[in-house]
């Protein structure tokens, strides 16, 4: 059996890069559309855009809370 991954801010840190790079790259996917087709192309995509954003969400989102976990409160 393998042991988990450390729990560190690092790992913390690159879930949210990870998240952020994700996210610049389907901006800039968009953005390099003409103007006039930008509209078009992001409601044709609209399911696959909100899709891996949320994907992306939860995966940054587990990353983090495996990484932090608060104190009991006694």
């Amino acid at each position: 059996m393998t042991s988990p991954a450390p729990r560190t801010p690092d790992s913390r840190s690159a879930a949210i890069g990870d998240l952020f790079s994700a996210l610049e790259a389907l901006m800039i996917s968009y953005q390099a559309l003409p103007e006039a087709e930008r509209a078009r192309q992001c409601a044709t995509d609209a399911d696959r855009i909100t899709g891996e954003v949320a994907w992306y969400l939860n995966a940054a989102r587990a990353r983090i809370s495996a990484t932090f976990r608060a104190p009991l409160s006694s």
